[in-house]
């Protein structure tokens, strides 16, 4: 290994580390739009209002309403999906796996250079297992954060994780009006969603990625939609962040699939050890001692 390579692997361990937490935020940035279409976005100074600000559950309602209606959402009850990601900057890639059941999941995300980790989700408790952590009952925000990110449309479901939506302005970006949103939780946590002034498409959304190793500031950019299920949903985005950005492609969609409740109970898989003298952190669920002693 030359020199330049082991100095880019040494720098990169504590963001590594956050892969697992960030690729599942970025596994589902809700169905945006409803023809396959380029974006980029970029900072840009607030413009001058032309008209009043539409009140923000309009502009949420009008983005539900874009990508499919809400029937169509309400016909999505259960889905099965894999994607694709690339670090390109670093040579990284991963493989995720995700089922889903009226707020229910499991997670499975292989990435190379750090291994399995995996997240379930029974509709109320949230468990993580990886290689650096073990098996862990997340809390708080970073409960919450992998509850909501999962889910195919934060625009629809926000009131299940956020107290207020608050219009922030409007904006040019790339010669196109676009409108922020805010939506802020009881324990003040925060996303920012931008949409489309004239089509209503969500293009964006930003947050603090919360995680073991601390909180980080995320973008998820939506490059590419396609239809699944009745509903536009993102194909491929790009997750920025200040270290890497990475691109996750959808390449499987399979709506209203049979899934069994147990999928969504750690108990049925074995637990992950954690390698030799790597410090656990979080709190273990009483049900991993039970699995390593059978």
């Amino acid at each position: 290994m030359n020199r330049t390579k082991t100095r880019s692997i040494s720098s990169s361990g504590r963001w590594r580390l956050l892969l697992p937490a960030v690729l599942l935020a970025g596994a589902c940035a809700g169905p945006p739009a409803a023809t396959t279409t380029a974006v980029t976005v970029t900072p840009a100074a607030t413009v001058p209002a032309k008209a009043p600000l539409p009140a923000a559950e309009a502009v949420l309602t009008a983005a539900v309403e874009a990508a499919g209606g809400a029937a169509a959402h309400d016909a999505l009850t259960s889905y099965y999906t894999e994607s694709h990601m690339e670090i390109a900057s670093q040579g990284l890639f991963a493989e995720t796996r995700l089922w889903w059941k009226t707020g229910k999941f499991f997670m499975e995300i292989d990435i190379s250079g750090v291994g399995l980790t995996r997240v379930w989700c029974d509709g109320q408790t949230v468990t993580s297992e990886d290689p650096r952590n073990g098996r862990r009952t997340l809390e708080g925000r970073e409960a919450s954060q992998t509850r909501w990110a999962a889910g195919i449309s934060l625009a629809r479901d926000w009131k299940q994780f956020f107290t207020s939506a608050t219009t922030l302005g409007r904006r040019d970006v790339d010669g196109k009006e676009v409108i922020d949103v805010e939506l802020v939780g009881q324990d003040d946590a925060a996303v920012t969603l931008t949409f489309d002034a004239t089509t209503h498409l969500l293009i964006s959304q930003k947050f603090q990625q919360q995680s073991p190793m601390g909180a980080m500031p995320v973008e998820i950019a939506v490059v590419e939609y396609k239809p699944y299920a009745g509903l536009q949903h993102a194909a491929r985005t790009e997750m920025r962040m200040s270290i890497f950005t990475a691109v996750t492609t959808l390449t499987k969609f399979d709506a209203n699939v049979e899934i069994d409740d147990a999928k969504f109970v750690p108990a049925d898989l074995p637990a992950v050890a954690a390698p030799a003298g790597t410090e656990v952190t979080g709190k273990p669920t009483p049900k991993t001692k039970a699995k390593s002693a059978g």
